[in-house]
């Protein structure tokens, strides 16, 4: 999962994934950040873990989106269907109102940061992509060679 998938999950209350789903944000690789999902996805993450996986755009496992905080849990692959139909077993004994303040809740830290930060990482995201830079970065990737600034090894 990559790029506004991860901002998806980001956005989730609960989110439940395979343990075979592998997560990157390569953002940085290709000459841009993860400007717009980040609104998302920080909030959950360490910020030591954020650091590392947002500056490397390494992939890591669901085991350790689970460990860093960027989902609730990894299940086995056969599983999957199983584990969310129990979840969702938990909400439906639950009342729509209790739910509904509850989602308010819990979710008042997340619309903040959009409603403050999401034209600004707009404008920033599409001047990074905009870029020589990205530009650069993008057609690396597409043609499956090091972009020009790769220091060798």
């Amino acid at each position: 999962m990559r790029a506004g998938g991860i901002g998806i999950v980001g956005a989730c209350d609960v989110a439940v994934v395979a343990e075979s789903v592998k997560f990157a944000f390569t953002e940085a690789r290709i000459g841009v950040t993860p400007a717009v999902i980040s609104l998302t996805t920080l909030p959950h993450l360490t910020s030591r873990a954020a650091s590392r996986y947002f500056l490397t755009g390494e992939a890591f496992d669901a085991a350790e989106a689970a460990r860093i905080g960027l989902i609730t849990s990894a299940v086995p692959d056969a599983s999957l269907e199983g584990a969310v139909e129990q979840l969702l077993e938990t909400f439906r004994v639950s009342s729509p109102q209790g739910l509904r303040e509850t989602k308010q809740l819990v979710s008042a830290g997340l619309r903040a940061r959009l409603d403050a930060g999401g034209a600004d990482m707009v404008a920033l995201s599409g001047r990074l992509f905009a870029s020589e830079e990205a530009q650069e970065g993008m057609l690396a990737f597409l043609e499956r060679r090091p972009p020009a600034w790769a220091t060798p090894k």
